[in-house]
């Protein structure tokens, strides 16, 4: 549950909003009418989400915000005004959102919108939980500036793997067609875009391999466990979307069993050459 912190000079108002956070699931852990105590309750209790006022008995919440910046908690903050007279200016020191008081149903809208964004980075974090057993650093020679290893080191980086770590194929279907139209520059382009997207949803400890057999990708999960393969396709599937990226993303998963981490590579791999639009988008082999 996300945590909260209200601070507005206006004792009804404070609690009006704290009701409506409530409603909504959020916690607010505090309520306050002094900016700078706001901010240390932020940084004490590590706290989500600042719905903060500009009118305070002590000075301008403007100051609150620097604070909140300066200390780089993270913490989103919600400005609740009726002087915020420059809403830019909030947003450029640091304010997630700006609303004129007392609209009090664009509020609620904007502490939903967080609350599920809060919620979501925390499933995030939660997917990519550190590894369930010990897993050795990478060389150098693992991985290029675009965290993308060349399939020549695939079996290198194969070594490091045991009994119980996930490997996931990735293709994206559909670029061909592209290619005959737009040109393979942009379909040289695309992949990139794929492979970075990718890159940011692994773990550090995950390794990113090239497949030429189907055009896409490899990626070995290391030290994780049953849920790693679907987690990592449910970041994976919607940012590609996200990304505009032509075609459809397909993937094909298999944890390491006793025959070892090159069969269960070449399961993922047979699982996805071939496959067309239409075919399921996600298979466990």
């Amino acid at each position: 549950m996300a945590t909260v912190v209200v601070c507005d000079d206006d004792a009804v108002v404070r609690a009006a909003i704290t009701a409506v956070c409530e409603e909504l699931r959020l916690e607010v852990v505090a309520e306050t009418d002094s900016g700078l105590d706001a901010a240390e309750m932020v940084r004490r209790f590590g706290v989500d989400l600042l719905v903060l006022d500009l009118s305070l008995p002590d000075g301008s919440g403007e100051r609150t915000l620097n604070a909140i910046r300066e200390g780089g908690t993270g913490a989103a903050v919600i400005v609740f005004s009726a002087y915020a007279n420059d809403p830019s200016k909030l947003v450029h020191l640091g304010a997630r959102e700006v609303i004129e008081k007392p609209d009090f149903d664009l509020l609620t809208a904007a502490l939903k919108d967080v609350g599920a964004s809060l919620a979501g980075a925390a499933r995030d974090r939660e997917d990519r939980r550190a590894p369930g057993r010990e897993v050795s650093r990478d060389t150098a020679t693992w991985r290029s500036p675009s965290g993308v290893s060349s399939h020549h080191d695939l079996n290198h980086s194969l070594q490091t793997m045991v009994a119980g770590d996930a490997v996931v194929a990735f293709t994206v279907v559909g670029l061909d067609n592209l290619a005959a139209d737009a040109g393979p520059l942009l379909v040289a382009d695309c992949r990139l875009a794929a492979a970075r997207t990718l890159r940011e949803q692994l773990r550090i400890q995950d390794l990113l391999h090239e497949a030429p057999e189907i055009d896409g990708f490899v990626a070995l999960l290391r030290g994780g466990d049953a849920r790693a393969s679907s987690a990592v396709w449910s970041r994976v599937a919607p940012r590609v979307r996200s990304a505009s990226i032509p075609g459809e993303l397909k993937g094909a998963a298999s944890r390491v069993d006793a025959l070892g981490s090159k069969d269960a590579v070449a399961r993922v791999i047979g699982a996805l050459r071939g496959t067309t639009a239409g075919s399921p988008a996600f298979l466990s082999v």
